[in-house]
């Protein structure tokens, strides 16, 4: 279905971490578990051959707040997504070319109340999944030049690089219009290349050259094309010496809104061991880019996981991530003008204090990320179903302790982690915690590449925070999923 592999990570199509291919007798380094979807990439056609593929899904989805007060009311939402996809190989030469569509319907389940309950911001039916019709005439349209060592991918595609994910959580991924390439240098060592120019959201029904951040989502049935964002540059490198080792390093110019540096190391301690215990660490740099529309972005994060099977079949991960809060004091007539020069938190974190007359101290520090922003499918350790440093925007500590169980055949992995969130600044507190469960059962055997088949899933992510200790709030997130691969 995606153009590209992801040349960063050995997962299944759930991104659980699976033992790779080895012939030295040691144990392969797993992938870091994170909150991401790595799908497999489309096998390239014979020649002159037409390969047809896809996926057919359907959703439950359900919002529970203790307190209904203003946008955070109960929402649901039922919906039914199909994402053919052709793949044509061009004769015998190394190109082919792509097209995949997306669409959506709830048959007619969403409309509660005998109205376009869609188009209202008050209506009860959950938006991000999307809860309204859907219609991505062209969600993949590409040609793409493969051979043993060069891979270039050009049109409107799927990604799967940490910080442009295809965030494939509900009925369709995300996608993105630009030129993608791969190139393999040396048996141990890689690089990449990507440009991309426009964004089509999970819930978007066309691309537009904005993002998450710019744009009117989630769930614009139109989109906001006010604010016209130039896109992005990525370039990576991927070094991977031994089954034990890999390195890699990313640069991200969100053009106008921030610069990223991202990079990230996972070590095997023993891979001779049945334990095979681990560690991978993970840095982020993000200050502000050309007009800084978002405001001033300046952050750093460190990452640390700790991983293993310490039982058969099972995988334990015990990770944190943490960023310092920065503060400026700056001159203004009022708090909301204060923070409109900064890129400050979201979701209850206090970000502004009066210091004197007409002085404000404004606390900043998050990750400003144009792609994965309020969608949960950022790379950092800790972040969880419903939320994460980078959605909450904030520098924060965050705990992540994560223990996944798949069966032999591999035809059921259960998951449950929990997480711990301290979004607490100088200016006032705010902490979270949050509890994932999440079960899969596939009706076929699991075999390498992707999966074909039908397959259940159910998330449950109950969530409680506080702004003070007098009374917490309590959200709850449940989804149900049922998806046909072919």
């Amino acid at each position: 279905m995606t153009a590209i592999a992801n040349a960063q990570a050995t997962t299944n199509t759930l991104g659980i971490p699976v033992p790779a291919p080895t012939t030295s007798g040691r144990a392969a380094l797993p992938d870091t578990v994170s909150n991401q979807s790595h799908p497999a990439p489309t096998p390239t056609p014979k020649p002159g051959h037409l390969a047809v593929s896809g996926k057919v899904r359907g959703y439950d989805f359900v919002r529970l707040n203790s307190q209904q007060v203003g946008s955070q009311i109960n929402k649901h939402a039922v919906d039914f997504g199909a994402l053919p996809h052709l793949d044509y190989r061009v004769g015998d030469s190394p190109f082919n070319i792509g097209y995949t569509y997306g669409g959506a319907t709830g048959f007619g389940f969403n409309n509660f109340d005998g109205k376009n309950t869609f188009l209202s911001p008050a209506s009860k039916v959950d938006d991000t999944l999307p809860g309204y019709p859907l219609n991505q005439a062209v969600h993949e349209l590409y040609i793409q030049y493969k051979d043993a060592h060069t891979m270039v991918t050009v049109g409107d595609q799927e990604l799967n690089y940490p910080w442009m994910p295809t965030s494939d959580s509900r009925v369709l991924p995300a996608s993105y219009r630009g030129i993608d390439s791969q190139v393999t240098l040396s048996s141990t060592l890689s690089a990449g290349i990507t440009r991309v120019f426009e964004f089509e959201s999970r819930n978007s029904p066309a691309f537009g050259p904005n993002n998450l951040l710019t744009g009117s989502y989630p769930g614009a049935a139109i989109l906001n094309y006010e604010q016209f964002t130039p896109g992005t540059l990525r370039v990576s490198g991927n070094y991977h010496p031994a089954a034990d080792l890999v390195l890699s390093a990313e640069n991200d110019e969100f053009y106008n809104v921030a610069d990223l540096t991202y990079l990230e190391a996972k070590v095997g301690l023993d891979p001779y061991s049945r334990v095979n215990p681990y560690i991978a660490s993970q840095f982020v740099s993000e200050g502000p880019d050309g007009s800084a529309d978002e405001g001033i972005v300046k952050n750093r994060t460190i990452g640390v996981q700790l991983g293993g099977q310490p039982v058969k079949n099972v995988t334990l991960a015990l990770s944190g991530d943490f960023a310092p809060v920065q503060y400026a004091d700056v001159s203004a007539t009022s708090a909301s003008a204060a923070e409109a020069g900064y890129f400050v938190g979201s979701g209850g974190t206090p970000d502004a204090r009066k210091i004197g007359t007409d002085l404000y101290q404004v606390a900043y520090g998050g990750i400003a990320s144009p792609y994965t922003d309020s969608l949960g499918t950022d790379p950092l350790y800790t972040t969880a179903i419903t939320q994460g440093m980078v959605d909450r925007r904030t520098a924060a500590s965050s705990y992540k302790a994560c223990v996944i169980f798949t069966n032999e055949t591999k035809q059921l992995r259960l998951l449950v982690s929990e997480s711990s969130f301290d979004y607490s600044n100088a200016i006032g507190r705010n902490l979270a915690s949050e509890f994932n469960a999440d079960g899969t059962y596939y009706f076929n055997k699991v075999r390498p590449g992707g999966y074909k088949g039908f397959f259940v899933r159910i998330r449950l992510a109950p969530r409680q925070s506080e702004a003070s200790a007098a009374r917490p709030q309590l959200f709850e997130y449940q989804r149900f999923q049922t998806e046909y691969d072919f």
